[in-house]
């Protein structure tokens, strides 16, 4: 569906962010009382949520339904979350042409205001995501990393709480990454894989595609995932850096994995690599360094839904205010 970035009812993205004025409305969405009436309290689902002590963590979440489906529910729905990103973010969102693609973005700028909030002790309506040279997102002065990735309507976001210390993530969706592609696609990453890594992925044979597929793609993730964690992203030779003991994760027989080994330039790096199998054929891998980690178990992961989201953003900051000429 094309996306216009326009709320419903005549109100424009602009003007829904709270004003720092006394002057602005005590209107509020519809959403945000409905949260505040919720039985279940946001301290207690803060609680359930279980993450914010963790060295490492996982959230995600998946839109599809509640932003993507071509509703006039999800169409109201997405509008109003926009209420919860300041203006300079909603104008962002208008260069995208795709329902999709705006909807993804706007689930990441909510994870990032989520964790901010949660870890650096910031006002909601006071977060602010910066960015790198390289456009990786981050928090100034922050005692903790991040990195999102979101692929076919399923948004990640990873924290590592540590002083220098990066993580990296990525999401991907084998088969719809695929869904188009032309027979014979698997013989074109030749200038991604190394030899080593293609005879690992193909291990199986060509025939075998659905394994040799989510194989690939873990590769594919992986090498994606250490590239975002040290900031350079895919602009560098993806051959240099040759990944082994790569195991196949499905969810319902292995869904974790943590045996990879990776060497950069021929040297073997003390980093820790894990992948997730997740539901739907999702797979998701992180990177990290070793140094500073003091857990030795598995990275918590957690899929959280966009009511809970709401329900922080309620909480911890002023009411979602509409100004008075949107009333």
């Amino acid at each position: 569906m094309s996306l216009p970035i326009a709320c419903t009812n005549g109100r424009t993205a602009d003007n829904l962010w709270p004003e720092k004025s006394s002057g602005s409305s005590s209107v509020m969405v519809d959403f945000a009382t409905a949260s505040s009436n919720s039985e279940t309290n946001v301290e207690s689902t803060l609680e359930n949520t279980d993450v914010w002590d963790l060295e490492t963590f996982i959230l995600w979440i998946d839109v599809r339904k509640c932003w993507i489906e071509d509703t006039v529910e999800a169409e109201e729905l997405f509008a109003e979350s926009l209420t919860l990103v300041p203006p300079e973010e909603q104008n962002s969102l208008r260069r995208f042409h795709f329902r999709r693609d705006a909807a993804q973005h706007l689930a990441s700028l909510l994870l990032q205001h989520l964790v901010i909030s949660q870890l650096a002790d910031v006002p909601w309506v006071e977060s602010r995501v910066s960015r790198t040279i390289m456009g990786r997102p981050f928090h100034e002065q922050a005692r903790f990393d991040y990195n999102v990735s979101h692929h076919s309507g399923r948004v990640a976001i990873g924290v590592r709480v540590a002083d220098q210390r990066h993580i990296g993530i990525d999401v991907v969706d084998p088969d719809d990454a695929t869904r188009n592609w032309k027979p014979g696609w698997i013989d074109d990453f030749h200038d991604i894989f190394t030899e080593s890594e293609y005879a690992q992925i193909l291990r199986d044979g060509k025939k075998e595609i659905e394994i040799t597929k989510r194989r690939l793609f873990t590769f594919w993730a992986l090498k994606e995932a250490y590239t975002k964690a040290v900031g350079i992203g895919l602009v560098t030779d993806l051959q240099t850096i040759e990944f082994s003991r790569v195991e196949d994760v499905d969810i319902t027989e292995r869904p974790y994995t943590r045996s990879t080994i990776c060497k950069v330039n021929n040297e073997l790096i003390d980093w820790r690599f894990e992948v997730f199998a997740l539901e739907d054929g999702l797979i998701l891998a992180t990177a990290t360094t070793h140094e500073g980690l003091f857990s030795g178990g598995t990275t918590k992961i957690k899929k959280i839904e966009l009511d809970y989201i709401t329900k922080v953003a309620v909480q911890y900051h002023l009411p979602i205010t509409l100004a008075p000429n949107v009333v």
